[in-house]
């Protein structure tokens, strides 16, 4: 259930926008969209070594931010780079008021959005 006012799980979108590179140390930007009303939508990119669950880079930002895969110290790096297989997650976080979190309260739960996967080359 969403706060009022607020976005429901499920009814955003993510895409990886034009010019991202999908490389490791490549930078990725997204259009993020169904975030209106939300003054702090995040992203979240995970990482993973191909066919597997070992998470090897994982960083969140804003929903305007870019990042740098594998960023500038994670598994990723210190295996010195290689492919991976990777998930952004829009969301944004409800506080134990029910309202969005401001970073200054608990946090509840995590509201996510949509997904966009992908791979990266090495």
């Amino acid at each position: 259930m969403a706060a009022k006012g607020l976005p429901a799980a499920g009814s955003g979108s993510i895409e990886i926008a034009a010019g991202s590179e999908l490389k490791y140390q490549g930078k990725v930007n997204f259009v993020c969209g169904g975030i209106d009303g939300l003054k702090n939508p995040r992203v979240w990119v995970d990482a993973y070594t191909p066919g597997t669950a070992d998470l090897i880079y994982g960083e969140g930002g804003g929903a305007g931010d870019t990042f740098t895969l594998g960023g500038g110290w994670s598994k990723w790096v210190e295996q010195g780079g290689g492919p991976a297989h990777c998930i952004a997650h829009l969301a944004w976080i409800m506080d134990t008021h029910g309202k969005e979190w401001s970073g200054h309260s608990a946090q509840k739960e995590f509201v996510e959005l949509d997904t966009v996967e992908f791979d990266a080359t090495g």
